[in-house]
C-alpha cells in the first residue's frame, strides 16, 4: 500500500487560517467528475454548522464553485488552490474530511494525510474505503442520497477522531512500508 509521512502529516503545527464559520469540513480532491464533489455539496448544504472547504483545481471548477455558491453562498464555502506542502496546515484547520469519489478510485492517499492530522473521514461505503479508513470515519452507502450523507457528517462532526484516526494510521507509516517493499525485493532477489 502506499504510505504517509507522519513528520509533515500530523495533528500538531501550524494551520492555514480560515475565513469560514465553524465546523469545516474538507475535501482535497481535483475538480473532477469522478471526485463527485457536487455530491458533498449537496450534503453540506444540509447542514446548519458547518462550512466547506474544497481545494484543488481541475476542468470542473468553475461548475462546482457556480454549485457550492449557489447552496452553500460565500460564507460557508472557500475553494483553494494550494501547493501539496499546505495540505497539512489546511487539514489542521478543519474538522472532519469528506469525499466520495467514484469506486474506479482505488487508493486515495488524501485519505492518509488526513487521519495522520488527526481527522476522522466520512465516504463512501465500499471494501477499498474500509480496508484504508476502518473504524476511523464513516460511511455512507449511497452518497447520491445528500440525506444519508449529510447525517454521516453531521454524526462525524459531534465525535472526537484523534484517537482512533492516529491508531489507524500506525499501518500506513513509511518506516513500515518500505521495510515491507524492501523484504518483497530481497524475496525476488533469492528466487534465482
Amino acid at each position: 500500500p502506499n504510505g504517509v509521512d507522519t513528520k509533515i502529516f500530523k495533528p500538531t503545527g501550524p494551520k492555514f487560517t480560515v475565513k469560514l464559520p465553524r465546523k469545516i469540513i474538507i475535501c482535497v480532491a481535483s475538480s473532477s467528475s469522478v471526485k463527485r464533489i457536487d455530491l458533498t455539496i449537496q450534503a453540506v448544504s444540509k447542514l446548519k454548522d458547518a462550512s466547506l472547504l474544497l481545494v484543488g483545481g481541475g476542468e470542473l471548477e468553475d461548475q462546482i464553485d457556480q454549485l457550492a455558491l449557489k447552496k452553500l453562498g460565500d460564507k460557508r464555502f472557500l475553494h483553494l488552490s494550494f501547493p501539496h506542502s499546505e495540505i497539512p496546515k489546511l487539514l489542521r484547520a478543519s474538522d472532519i474530511f469528506t469525499m466520495v469519489s467514484e469506486t474506479s478510485e482505488s487508493f486515495g492517499i488524501v485519505y492518509l494525510e488526513a487521519l495522520a492530522c488527526g481527522l476522522g473521514i466520512v465516504t463512501r461505503d465500499d471494501q477499498s474505503r474500509r480496508e484504508i479508513i476502518a473504524d476511523a470515519g464513516l460511511y455512507v452507502k449511497n452518497p447520491e442520497d445528500s440525506d444519508e450523507y449529510a447525517t454521516a457528517l453531521q454524526k462525524a462532526l459531534q465525535l472526537n477522531w484523534t484517537a482512533k484516526s492516529l491508531a489507524r494510521i500506525e499501518g500506513y507509516l513509511w518506516s513500515n512500508i518500505a521495510s515491507d517493499y524492501e523484504k518483497n525485493f530481497s524475496s525476488l532477489v533469492d528466487i534465482k
